[in-house]
């Protein structure tokens, strides 16, 4: 009879110790796993311009130089891609890029709304300023809400 109660021992020490970690482990993971997750969360991070550009329906030009590209997410996902390009190609791209879109402010600043697509902004805003010298700082900002 002594093995039998060593063993219905051990079962019970088995069985207190999963119900420790499922009601008191368990949570305390989550907490930490969401905390960390939180601190993360909106934190800019370098992201491939062609990607960053494609969420937005565009296509990064062949003649852009300088680019630097982030991507952040947390309720939203926001793009933001800088590059500069040669002024003169500016409004072809644009033209090219989003045809039914209505440039404002003497071709410097655009925004175009889309409907709701799964991997695809909802909005996108380009504003371009000239910096002399026949070169254009293009700023592109993507983002869905």
């Amino acid at each position: 009879m002594g093995v039998k109660q060593r063993k219905r021992s051990r079962r019970r020490w088995v069985g207190i110790t999963v119900g420790l970690f499922v009601f008191c482990g368990l949570p305390v993971s989550c907490v930490a796993w969401g905390a960390y997750s939180f601190s993360e969360a909106g934190s800019p991070q370098p992201v491939d311009c062609g990607e960053a550009l494609a969420y937005g329906y565009a296509v990064l030009p062949v003649s852009t130089r300088d680019a630097t590209c982030t991507y952040a997410h947390w309720q939203d996902s926001y793009v933001e891609a800088e590059f500069r390009m040669p002024a003169d190609e500016v409004a072809g791209w644009l033209e090219a890029t989003y045809p039914a879109a209505t440039v404002s402010e003497g071709g410097r600043r655009l925004h175009v709304e889309f409907a709701p697509a799964s991997g695809k902004a909802y909005e996108v805003g380009v504003t371009v300023t000239d910096e002399g010298g026949g070169t254009a700082h293009v700023r592109f900002v993507a983002y869905d809400h």
